[in-house]
C-alpha cells in the first residue's frame, strides 16, 4: 500500500483533470490562436496541418533527411529538457548546476530546430529585400545566410564560456567533432557554387553527421548525469 501510495505521489499528472488544465487546455488554446490568426491573415488552416509532399505531389521519401535531422533536433532537446528537470528536482548542488547546463543547452538546440525547421535563416531578410530585383541573387542569399551563422557561431561560444568548467568535464570532443561538421556544411553552403560536384551531398551530410553527433554528446551528458544522480541515491538507502 505505501509503495503505490509513494508511486502515485512522484508522478507529474497526479489525477486525470490535472493533466487537462496542464496540457489539453493550452494545447486547445494555441489551436484555437492559431485558427484565428490563419483566418485573419486568409491562410487555410488545411496548409498548416496537411504534410508539404501532399500538396506539391511529391514521393513520400522526399526530405527524408532533412525530417531525420529534425527528429534528432528534438530528441537532443527533449533528453537534455528531461534530465535537466530530473537533476534540478532530485539532485544537490553540483547536480543543480548541470541541470542549469542542460537547459541552457536544450535552449539552445531548440533555437537551432526552429530555424532548421521553418528555414528562418533562409527567409528572415525577404520582407526587406526583394531577390528579384538582383540578376544573381546567389551572393546577397549567402551574405545573409553567413550573418545569421555568425549569430550562432557567437551565441554558442558565450555558451560554451559561460559553461567551460562543466564542458571540460563532458566527452566533449563528441560536441567538437559535431561543430566541425556544422563548419563544413556551412563552408559548402555559402562558399561554393552549387555546381560543384557532390555540393547538396558534402554540405548535406555534414550537416545530419553534425545533427546526430549533437545528439550523441547530449545523450552521453545526461546519461552520465541521470546515472550518476541513481547511484548517488541508491547509496542513501543502503
Amino acid at each position: 500500500m505505501d509503495m503505490q501510495s509513494n508511486s502515485f505521489n512522484s508522478r507529474l499528472f497526479k489525477k486525470l483533470p490535472s493533466i487537462i488544465v496542464r496540457v489539453v487546455l493550452p494545447t486547445t488554446i494555441f489551436l484555437i490562436a492559431t485558427q484565428i490568426i490563419v483566418k485573419i491573415q486568409g491562410i487555410p488552416f488545411y496548409v498548416l496541418v496537411v504534410d508539404p509532399n501532399e500538396i506539391a505531389k511529391l514521393p513520400p521519401y522526399t526530405g527524408m533527411i532533412s525530417m531525420l535531422g529534425i527528429l534528432f533536433w528534438c530528441a537532443s532537446v527533449a533528453t537534455s529538457i528531461f534530465s535537466s528537470f530530473l537533476l534540478q528536482k532530485k539532485g544537490g548542488l553540483k547536480s543543480r548546476k548541470w541541470a542549469k547546463f542542460l537547459l541552457f543547452s536544450a535552449c539552445i538546440t531548440l533555437v537551432i530546430l526552429l530555424d532548421d525547421l521553418f528555414q528562418i535563416h533562409e527567409y528572415y531578410y525577404h520582407p526587406f529585400i526583394d531577390l528579384r530585383n538582383f540578376t544573381n541573387p546567389s551572393p546577397i542569399k549567402n551574405f545573409f545566410e553567413l550573418i545569421f551563422f555568425t549569430m550562432y557561431a557567437i551565441a554558442i561560444s558565450i555558451y560554451l564560456w559561460k559553461f567551460k568548467s562543466l564542458f571540460k568535464k563532458t566527452n566533449y570532443p563528441i560536441l567538437l567533432l559535431s561543430l566541425l561538421f556544422f563548419t563544413i556544411s556551412v563552408f559548402v553552403d555559402v562558399a561554393t557554387p552549387e555546381k560543384m560536384f557532390l555540393h547538396s551531398t558534402i554540405e548535406e551530410g555534414s550537416k545530419f553527421l553534425g545533427i546526430v553527433t549533437w545528439f550523441s554528446y547530449f545523450v552521453d551528458c545526461c546519461y552520465e548525469q541521470v546515472q550518476y544522480l541513481i547511484v548517488n541515491r541508491s547509496s542513501e538507502f543502503t
